[in-house]
């Protein structure tokens, strides 16, 4: 493991689909049940936020890594 969650998550994922676990939906769909586990974890009233956070933060993030916008300096790798 290395010190960015981001890599090794990506490296796990890249694994499996290497080793022939090529059903995407079925890894975004255990991707997703791990970030409702996250959220989860943050205190009941915190928990719509992070929510609304991480979904606002997936849109972002998926806009700026398809080249439909610009990615603001110091983006994850």
């Amino acid at each position: 493991m290395s010190d960015c969650l981001h890599c090794d998550i990506n490296q796990l994922v890249q694994q499996r689909f290497e080793h022939g676990d090529t059903d995407l939906v079925e890894m975004a769909s255990m991707m997703v049940e791990s970030l409702t586990d996250l959220i989860l974890l943050a205190p009941e009233g915190d928990q719509p936020n992070l929510m609304a956070h991480a979904l606002s933060a997936f849109g972002q993030i998926f806009l700026e890594k398809g080249g439909a916008i610009e990615g603001r300096p110091g983006a994850t790798h």
